[in-house]
């Protein structure tokens, strides 16, 4: 029980210290978890010549490759959990790493600039939209007297329909 609960405190003093340590940490448990993938692989596969070379009375030609994959079967799983188990070393420092204070207030300082380094861009655009929209319409020109008088002078029905008073 104190095994455990030294690795489980080195483990986190690691993760606590610097990358250069904290790769170390990785490397050294990531190599003691394959090591036990690879001896418990080596182990079934002792287990399993071993119960291959048991004849038993009555065995169809398959029955002996069956009886042995099926008493390996937990120590294959066991070394299947280590392998899985080393790769997760890596997530957990990467994760580690991620969530560290400094980290995390990089990243949001990153994303706060990206939002308003976007916002100033639609700002200008929306801006320039509207000054480009004021500058068509001053260039339209201002209503000439023709213009004036053509606007104020009475207009009838006829007018619309292109026809001529009086007629």
């Amino acid at each position: 029980m104190s095994d455990i609960a030294t690795r489980v405190t080195q483990g986190v003093q690691a993760l606590g210290a610097d990358h250069l340590r904290r790769e170390m940490w990785q490397a050294q448990h990531r190599a003691g978890l394959l090591t036990d993938a690879q001896t418990y692989d080596a182990l079934a596969d002792a287990i399993e010549a071993a119960v291959k070379g048991q004849a038993v009375e009555g065995d169809m030609p398959w029955s002996e490759a069956l009886r042995s994959r099926k008493r390996v079967k937990p120590l294959r799983k066991a070394a299947k959990a280590m392998r899985e188990a080393a790769k997760a070393i890596g997530g957990t420092v990467s994760a580690y790493e991620a969530t560290e204070p400094a980290a995390v207030a990089k990243a949001r300082q990153e994303k706060a600039l990206r939002k308003a380094e976007r916002k100033g861009a639609a700002a200008a655009a929306l801006n320039r939209g509207a000054a480009q929209a004021l500058d068509r319409f001053a260039a339209a020109g201002q209503p000439t007297a023709d213009d004036q008088a053509a606007a104020q002078a009475p207009k009838s029905l006829g007018d619309y329909f292109g026809l001529q008073r009086g007629a």
